[in-house]
């Protein structure tokens, strides 16, 4: 194939030199000429024609001087430039190289060899960047079109380049970002942790590991976001590393499902064991009331025309106490369940406490029917408070209950009910068996009781529904206990309510 050298020289005498010491070259055949006097000449067949070399004067009657290189680049980008001066000046032939011209050749010293060897260096070289400018285009497309976060990072994590997906978001903070170390970025650099994870990620890359972790970063937002990222080393021919390449795509969105999917796991998980405690609990709790309704009812059916007045009364008293129990224990287990399903709500209503209180402790002596004193002390009289009565009822009723069901017969029962200008404390105090240490951080968990309470009858739900109706104030409870002395439970609600929540 035939090369098309354009020779751009206004002196006909040169021209006609170089075209001869050319075509008495052994590859004299291969060369096809054009020859032009004036720039603007050449400009035009570039754009005309296709060019495989260009010969330029630096000094035609239209351009003098390194202008012409830049025009011609303008036109044809890609075809190879050997400039001819008649000058010997290193200077111009660097700033004609820099310029983009392939050689620099002065007139009066070029042999045949020298121009021929010129031309095919200069077209080996043209061809050679436009590969390596076709393949860097196509990285730039790729580096340019992923959706994953990309940046180019020296060997000691200068930040030297980003793809056009993290430009977008970065585009407020991007002079910052480029040439700094990435751990000094805003991105990376909110908290030392990071940063020093970022560092340790580098140092590890640059020794040739390829590493890859999910972590926070901080968002133009300023919000925390996790990213998938990596960072691999590329390395040359001598198996240096050359190039970092950090690769991260925004993962918070999947880390919130799994956060929901663990959440609600383990909600399943307290479900299935909330179903195994009731299971064992109700097969204790109920087998005993259901023993004794079973066993006075067979005497009842047997034996009533033997038995006295008072004794059939007695079995009949104990049916319905163990009825009694059985539904206590329903009623429990179904309130626990309404607060679990969001079904229990605050309802606060305007509530004069000193009544109240006076009122449940006189139903709950006769109800209880145990010989233990409750002292009720209030420090002011009447107390107005804004609380959910159903809530207070359950709150007191079970903290007095457990209070005279672990005491010794006879003893005493306090409640003490203090007013102040935004809460209402109330204090339940008993002299029982009290609750060992170790079992005191679990005593507000579902079905749990301690372990000192050997065959007294209860079911574990008590503390836990108490602790509910309590949250559902926004109040706190508190417990301090001592084996053999007594429990006190403090429990602080605030006294008025401007919202209902549930």
């Amino acid at each position: 194939m035939r090369l098309t050298i354009l020779l751009v020289e206004d002196n006909s005498a040169d021209a006609d030199l170089l075209i001869e010491s050319l075509s008495t070259d052994s590859f004299s055949k291969a060369w096809q000429f054009i020859h032009v006097e004036r720039l603007g000449k050449a400009l035009q067949c570039l754009e005309q024609q296709s060019v495989d070399v260009v010969l330029l004067d630096l000094s035609l009657p239209d351009s003098h001087g390194l202008d012409g290189i830049t025009q011609m680049q303008t036109v044809a980008p890609y075809v190879p430039i050997v400039v001819l001066t008649g000058r010997d000046d290193t200077e111009m032939a660097i700033q004609a190289v820099a310029k983009g011209a392939q050689d620099y050749l002065v007139k009066g010293q070029i042999s045949t060899q020298l121009l021929t060897r010129a031309i095919r260096y200069a077209i080996e070289r043209t061809q050679i960047f436009k590969q390596l400018k076709a393949s860097e285009c196509r990285f730039r497309a790729v580096f340019d079109q992923t959706f994953q976060f990309m940046v180019l990072l020296s060997p000691d994590g200068i930040v030297l380049e980003l793809n056009q997906a993290l430009a977008n978001v970065e585009a407020s903070r991007l002079d910052a970002l480029l040439h700094s170390p990435i751990w000094e970025t805003e991105r990376w650099g909110y908290a030392e942790p990071i940063q020093q994870w970022m560092k340790n990620a580098i140092a590890a890359a640059a020794q040739g590991q390829i590493v890859r972790d999910e972590i926070q970063v901080l968002s133009t937002q300023g919000e925390l976001r996790w990213l998938d990222f990596s960072l691999k080393p590329l390395k040359d021919e001598t198996n240096k590393v050359v190039l970092l390449i950090a690769e991260s795509r925004d993962i918070s969105d999947r880390k919130l499902i799994e956060a929901k999917m663990l959440q609600t796991l383990e909600q399943q998980q307290a479900l299935n064991q909330l179903k195994s405690d009731f299971v064992a609990m109700s097969s204790h709790e109920f087998r005993t009331p259901l023993t004794t309704i079973r066993m006075a009812t067979e005497l009842l059916e047997k034996y009533s025309h033997k038995l006295t007045e008072a004794k059939r009364a007695q079995h009949f008293e104990r049916i319905y106490a163990a009825i009694a129990s059985m539904l206590h224990l329903l009623d429990e287990v179904l309130l626990l369940g309404k607060v679990d399903a969001g079904g229990l709500h605050y309802e606060p209503a305007p509530l004069e406490l000193t009544t109240y209180c006076h009122d449940l402790i006189e139903t709950l002596q006769l109800t209880t029917k145990s010989n233990h004193k409750i002292i009720f002390h209030c420090s002011d009289e009447p107390i107005q408070g804004e609380m959910d009565q159903s809530l207070i009822h359950h709150m007191l009723t079970n903290l007095l209950s457990n209070a005279i069901k672990y005491s010794p017969d006879q003893g005493a029962v306090w409640l003490d009910v203090n007013c102040q200008s935004d809460c209402v404390k109330f204090q339940i105090k008993d002299e029982g068996m009290g609750i060992p240490l170790q079992d005191q951080q679990h005593l507000f968990e579902t079905f749990y009781r301690a372990n000192n309470v050997g065959k007294i009858q209860g079911t574990g739900l008590g503390l836990a529904i108490v602790k509910k109706c309590v949250e559902l104030h926004q109040g706190q409870i508190q417990l301090s206990s001592d084996v053999g002395i007594g429990t006190t439970v403090t429990i602080m609600l605030p006294r008025f309510c401007a919202a209902t929540s549930s």
